[in-house]
């Protein structure tokens, strides 16, 4: 969008807000700055999901971004030059081009600047490089910052909070299963009373290192319908799984034991006052099954959990209107458009101005870079602050807000509502 008088202050209010970001994959500083493959490193998801979707063969990506196996930044950008101009135009691809020349200086990727690229993005990551690019690049308060299981939810509480993936107590198929849970918990799982206990211990122990929220991840592993099943039911089903060598129970032999813990992790959170996120709508990667993460399908733990407070991740991409649907009918229901700055800024925009108009102010959650990097982080919410400000500054032009109405929201949906939903304001300083 073209930048005028009226709507250049806008953006200038805007560009100062310190934004909440709401979900990141950002690992430990140290263990970004080991990762020595410069570009390469950056093939984790997302544009690596676009070149095999191309139709690169998935070997020559597992070759890229393998540290191991000794090639050079141009074998590995031969790897992958056939297919860069396929994706450099999609969300992903102008992402990334983005934050490469805000943070790096290199405006396009190509045989003759891809060994500069390396060389510049390993000089940069050191101590303090988190601290420039999210707060004094990207002007991030704080990031939410997955925690997978088995990892330690401490992290830079400058930063970032973290939020740990709980579900997997929810997820054992074998008894190997059950002797992974053992081993992260540390006691005896033999009975679904020793698996409840375990899971709950876990949460609480994490509560006191400082947990803002937790997150279900079943839409990468099975439908969102997650239904009530009683103790008794789901006590039959471990019995068999506690019985089992192999993997010979299907999931919806599984099911009734999957969803009577996801709810009993779910009411232990809201009890706690713990937020829930899920994930719905697109999966990363490639060959998912889209039809398992349809919003809807949670309308039943809306229904059965009024104090719990459910943020549904990336607009329930590409079902935007239902996750609308459901801000709206239900108030612990809030809407977040975290990755969908990477996904498709024309989607973002879209669908922003359209909840504006559905959704009450105070419920969406309009920035999460939802990346493994925080120079992703940085290009995504910079992405994000954007297509903010186009879209109150298109409000404004149309008599639909005021300048202050635009200004005030700016601030509720880019790190009020955050702080809010989080009690992040309700945190002393540390």
């Amino acid at each position: 969008m073209k930048v005028d008088k009226t709507t250049e202050p806008l953006r200038e209010q805007i560009d100062r807000i310190q934004i909440i970001d709401t979900h990141e994959h950002i690992p430990d500083e140290a263990v970004a700055c080991a990762n020595r493959l410069g570009f390469f490193g950056l093939f984790e998801h997302y544009v690596s999901s676009d070149l095999v979707s191309a139709g690169m063969p998935r070997e020559n990506l597992e070759a890229l971004r393998n540290p191991d196996n000794g090639l050079t930044p141009q074998h590995r950008w031969a790897l992958m030059a056939d297919w860069w101009p396929y994706v450099r135009t999609t969300g992903y691809g102008r992402a990334m081009l983005e934050y490469l020349r805000e943070l790096f200086g290199i405006e396009d990727v190509t045989a003759d600047t891809v060994l500069e690229l390396c060389r510049r993005i390993n000089e940069a990551r050191k101590p303090g490089w988190f601290r420039t690019v999210l707060r004094e690049r990207a002007n991030i308060d704080k990031a939410l910052v997955i925690r997978w299981p088995g990892q330690s939810v401490e992290v830079d509480r400058e930063l970032f909070r973290a939020v740990p993936i709980l579900d997997h107590y929810a997820m054992p198929s074998t008894r190997a299963d059950l002797a992974e849970l053992e081993k992260e918990s540390g006691h005896s799982i033999q009975t679904l009373d020793q698996l409840m206990n375990a899971q709950e211990e876990r949460l609480e122990s994490f509560i006191a290192k400082g947990i803002v929220a937790v997150k279900l991840f079943l839409a990468y592993q099975r439908t969102l319908q997650v239904d009530c099943y009683t103790k008794i039911e789901a006590s039959r089903v471990f019995d068999r799984l506690w019985l089992s060598q192999k993997i010979d129970l299907t999931l919806q032999d599984l099911k009734p034991l999957q969803d009577f813990m996801t709810r009993r992790l779910i009411g232990l959170a809201a009890e706690r006052g713990l937020p829930i996120q899920i994930h719905t709508g697109l999966q990363e990667g490639n060959g998912n099954n889209i039809e398992n993460s349809k919003p809807t399908l949670l309308t039943g733990l809306f229904f059965d959990f009024p104090d719990a407070r459910f943020d549904l991740f990336h607009a329930g991409y590409p079902w935007s209107g239902e996750v609308a649907a459901l801000a709206k009918n239900f108030a612990n229901v809030y809407a977040d458009l975290c990755w969908m700055p990477a996904v498709s800024p024309a989607f973002m925009a879209r669908v922003l101005d359209e909840w504006i108009e559905t959704i009450p102010a105070n419920k969406i959650l309009a920035v999460g870079g939802d990346s493994n990097y925080v120079e992703g982080a940085f290009g995504h919410c910079t992405i994000a602050r954007r297509v903010v400000s186009d879209v109150l500054s298109r409000k404004v032009a149309g008599d639909y807000l005021t300048s202050a109405e635009a200004h005030w929201l700016a601030k509720r949906i880019l790190r009020e509502n955050a702080r809010e939903l989080f009690r992040l304001n309700q945190e002393t300083v540390e």
